[in-house]
């Protein structure tokens, strides 16, 4: 006989999931009319005006498709020729892959991390700061057990600033699998600076420093930063996260409520959910260009996600 869970009246939601399930259902449907329309914020590319048979403004739209399919660069200029999608950009003729592999070259962080502005808030209650990995091959494990030599383990890490509430990603950052969360946090910040408020960032003990503390606060917001348990409360150069730990060591229970950092956890299901949809490899070879295709994952993350 199955034994009923009690209903304790302290074990509640810190907040709501519930989903309306049609308007979910109608947001998925448009998925394909909001990445055609995201050629108008790629406009800047075609200026100034050059005899291009091809605008980049269109050929940015088939490498959103690409990522989204998740195909190879033959497999999807088949597919524009195919289904005729060239003729819902305005194109007279389908380009070759090699023609949407070298709109590559024309785009860069700068750029792309620009463009992200118009999807995002300018006013930000809550942030949260995280990293993960992303696979840079395809290799399966059958390499091991057919030839009995291990794989090369190289991958790359994502740093992001994302807003806990609208689920969508601020800012971006690709390194060595090796390099320390802290030290890109001040290159994250100093990227945002400037066109958007941000009140309170969340982020676990990996940030645990004092550059973090004191670059959180001179950004002009709060730092919500789990510190280590044996935490000295002496200020040693930075008073801010002086108070950070005798807060969390006189009630720890009453600064997680009052920071929400309980709320950090969704930068975790945004990695899930990035990694589910577009994939957990960088399909890039050279470095550059996986930068930038780690922004148009974001760019096209914060186009598909569900408003909440």
């Amino acid at each position: 006989m199955q034994r009923a869970i009690p209903n304790y009246e302290g074990c509640r939601r810190y907040k709501d999931v519930s989903v309306p399930w049609a308007e979910y259902d109608k947001s998925r449907s448009n998925e394909i009319k909001r990445i055609l329309d995201l050629s108008e914020l790629f406009e800047e590319l075609d200026k100034p005006v050059r005899r291009r048979e091809f605008k980049l403004s269109r050929l940015v739209i088939l490498l959103f498709f690409k990522i989204f399919f998740g195909l190879s660069y033959r497999s999807i200029a088949s597919a524009v020729k195919d289904l005729g999608i060239y003729k819902m950009l305005g194109m007279k003729r389908a380009p070759c892959y090699k023609t949407i592999q070298n709109t590559m070259k024309y785009l860069s962080e700068d750029i792309l991390s620009r463009i992200n502005l118009n999807l995002i808030p300018d006013r930000v209650k809550l942030a949260g700061v995280d990293s993960t990995g992303l696979k840079t091959h395809q290799k399966g494990a059958w390499v091991v057990v057919r030839f009995g030599k291990e794989q090369k383990r190289d991958f790359k890490k994502v740093h992001i600033l994302v807003d806990l509430l609208s689920k969508k990603i601020i800012y971006c950052l690709l390194t060595k699998g090796t390099s320390s969360d802290s030290k890109q946090l001040k290159k994250m910040l100093r990227g945002c600076k400037g066109w958007i408020k941000i009140e309170i960032i969340l982020g676990d003990t990996g940030y645990d420093t004092r550059e973090c503390f004191d670059e959180i606060d001179e950004f002009g917001a709060i730092p919500g930063i789990k510190v280590r348990k044996n935490s000295s409360t002496l200020s040693r150069g930075s008073p801010v996260r002086r108070k950070a730990v005798i807060a969390q060591k006189r009630d720890n229970e009453k600064w997680k409520r009052e920071v929400r950092y309980t709320m950090r956890c969704v930068v975790e299901s945004i990695f899930s959910g990035v990694k589910r949809r577009f994939g957990e490899y960088l399909f890039s070879v050279k470095e550059v260009f996986r930068r930038v295709e780690v922004w148009l994952r974001t760019i096209l993350w914060n186009v598909l996600i569900y408003p909440r």
